[in-house]
């Protein structure tokens, strides 16, 4: 959906969610609630009519709702296993790193914080922004290259830099799975469902006859209520490395300080 997380904060995003909601649904009790009237006396069923199509499309709608939810979730999910997954698997580079020979292990530990520097302080913030990233890729590339550079002398050292290898290749396979969920974000036309469902279910519910103004005005108001704080939920978890729900940086600083 529309970047909307690095324009105001959460709680001022939620007002305004709820403003346009329950000014929909006001407007629409203002403009129909004469004719729910004029309805309901011309077609003496009209309330079981509009109740039994209520139950059938907030059904709908309610379970597309669910199926959202849980979709951006799953991925928000996943996005934060990512990141953990590769700060352990720096940390467990480091730990083998640490047993090579001078100056090789210096070297390759100062890349590695270098590492875990750049996804913390750099990375995030342009995550946040809705930045691409290429920086990690590069200290990636550097890394492999002090690696494979390593020309070892003793069998033991053959073991080291043969784990060490197979520990950077697992790094590299989760910088991929992490870079993927850099642009995770719901389409652009699942949204517009959501919104033209919103107004569909709100639009029928200033259809029910009442006797009284305050009596539409407080069903559709609780409607959008409802509808507003829902899709809020799966527009502030959408898209799992921007806004103020953001998946943390907080493994990288835990690497970053198991490495000093």
């Amino acid at each position: 959906m529309w970047s909307w997380n690095h324009l105001a904060p959460g709680w001022l995003l939620f007002l305004m969610f709820l403003a346009v909601a329950i000014g929909f649904g006001a407007l629409g009790v203002w403009l129909l609630r004469g004719r729910a009237k004029r309805l309901s006396e011309a077609e003496p069923k009209w309330l079981d009519l509009i109740t039994h199509t209520i139950t059938v499309t907030g059904t709908l709608y309610a379970l597309l709702l669910v199926l959202t939810a849980l979709q951006v979730y799953g991925t928000y999910s996943q996005a934060s296993l990512a990141v953990a997954t590769e700060a352990a698997e720096l940390n467990a580079l480091h730990s083998v790193v640490s047993e090579y020979p001078e100056p090789t292990r210096s070297k390759l530990q100062g890349e590695l914080r270098e590492y875990v520097d750049f996804m913390a302080n750099e990375a995030w913030p342009a995550y946040r922004r809705g930045d691409n990233v290429e920086g990690d890729r590069q200290l990636a590339e550097q890394l492999s290259k002090t690696l494979l550079s390593f020309d070892p002398t003793s069998e033991r050292e053959e073991r080291l830099n043969s784990l060490a290898l197979t520990e950077f290749n697992k790094l590299s396979e989760a910088r991929q799975i992490r870079h993927t969920f850099a642009t995770a974000a719901l389409p652009t036309t699942l949204w517009f469902t959501l919104l033209i469902g919103a107004a569909i279910i709100i639009i029928l519910s200033c259809l029910i006859p009442t006797r009284t103004r305050r009596a539409s005005l407080v069903l559709v108001c609780a409607v959008a209520s409802m509808i507003a704080l829902l899709t809020f939920i799966i527009e502030r978890v959408d898209n799992p490395f921007r806004g103020s729900m953001n998946v943390s940086a907080g493994p990288y600083v835990e690497a970053g300080k198991n490495m000093r």
